[in-house]
């Protein structure tokens, strides 16, 4: 992609975005987009196996059972989700290139601006912390294992098999922090995108209240304000597809990360309540905050687009062109709240719908099913 355009696009997207770059994602080269996923396949496509096998040496434990649960599901996750970006890569530069039509922040009022530039600033700082988050679980996954001679994740049962074993450690080791890297990039990559949405509504609702057009005269007045609304009526245009298009990118990626992350919240909760060392219940407690923590990141921006596009009709009801006598604003305005009125959610795979009420959800069922086996291995 030309660097003149991804200059022009949001710090908040910018950076994730040149992260997967190096990663080999997004780019023209077929060759060069392709290997990063085949490299994937060829190390995931053994580890994920080996972990499957073992569940079948020994009488496992709930930690133990749990432990390796995360290591397959966890790279069942990664695996999905490059694929997913992969063969979406031409959505994802489409995003990418649309987002340089957005409106400055500028266009709005002093108040309005710096309440949209504290949003980039508040994005920023989120997307530092999960990368600081990560990089912290990175060494409680990673450095602590390799100190105490076992794997990096989950178990290893099949005692007698010593090349395997070094081979599934440095496997392991080289993999753990890649997978790291991009998915903190991709996630950072849909905050980013979220809070420009949310900038764009924001911006479209202050244009529409504060509508306002110079003129030497009444009809040049009106021609003025009828061009502004056309522009106001283009732009939110501009701004559905968009979400159209972010909805369709991101899709199968939610619908991943649900599925994956309910079960093993609810195990862990599970291992959390049942394991008989202190060290693996801080363990299981630290992951099932980590895990809360990822699926908000992904429900509660989701949340705030739904609201200001909904801002949007409000911003075009309450305006006050009736008082200035110009009846052609009618029927462009009438158009900005027919569009608004169709509640925008978003997704996962068109099944769940992902706002701050999906985690509530979550966390009701992972407790109940917890509350459920326990009560289960009681009786």
């Amino acid at each position: 992609m030309d660097q003149v355009l991804v200059a022009e696009i949001p710090e908040s997207v910018r950076l994730p975005f040149l992260g997967l770059r190096r990663l080999g994602l997004f780019s023209t080269n077929k060759f060069k987009a392709y290997t990063p996923m085949t490299l994937w396949f060829l190390i995931l496509g053994n580890l994920i196996p080996i972990a499957m096998l073992q569940f079948i040496n020994g009488k496992l434990g709930i930690s133990d059972i749990v432990r390796n649960l995360e290591e397959i599901l966890s790279f069942t996750l990664i695996l999905l989700r490059m694929v997913i970006v992969t063969y979406r890569n031409e959505d994802f530069t489409r995003l990418i290139q649309t987002i340089k039509l957005f409106w400055d922040p500028s266009r709005c009022d002093q108040q309005t601006k710096m309440e949209l530039i504290s949003i980039r600033g508040l994005t920023s700082q989120l997307q530092r912390l999960l990368l600081v988050t990560l990089s912290l679980c990175l060494v409680f996954v990673v450095i602590f294992p390799v100190l105490q001679k076992t794997t990096p994740t989950g178990i290893w049962t099949m005692e007698g098999h010593e090349k395997l074993y070094r081979f599934v450690i440095i496997e392991q080791t080289i993999i753990v922090p890649c997978s790291a890297f991009f998915l903190s990039s991709l996630d950072c990559m849909y905050l980013g995108f979220c809070a420009e949405i949310v900038i764009q509504f924001r911006i479209l609702s202050q244009r529409l209240q504060e509508l306002n057009a110079d003129g030497s005269s009444v009809n040049e007045m009106e021609i003025n304000r009828l061009n502004e609304i056309k522009s106001c009526v283009s732009h939110h245009r501009l701004i559905l597809r968009f979400v159209k298009e972010f909805r369709q990118a991101f899709s199968l990626v939610l619908l991943i990360e649900f599925v994956i992350d309910g079960p093993l919240i609810c195990a862990e909760l599970l291992a959390a309540f049942e394991s008989q060392s202190f060290q693996n219940q801080v363990r299981h407690v630290i992951i099932f905050i980590f895990l809360t923590i990822q699926l908000a990141f992904f429900c509660i921006p989701a949340n705030h687009i739904t609201n200001e596009a909904m801002a949007v009709s409000d911003a075009a009801y309450f305006t006050n062109w009736y008082t200035k006598h110009i009846p052609s604003l009618k029927v462009p305005l009438t158009l900005i709240i027919q569009n608004s009125q169709d509640e925008i959610t978003i997704t996962a795979g068109g099944l769940v719908i992902i706002n701050a009420g999906t985690i509530v959800n979550v966390l009701k069922v992972a407790w109940s099913a917890c509350s459920l086996v326990r009560g289960l291995r009681q009786i």
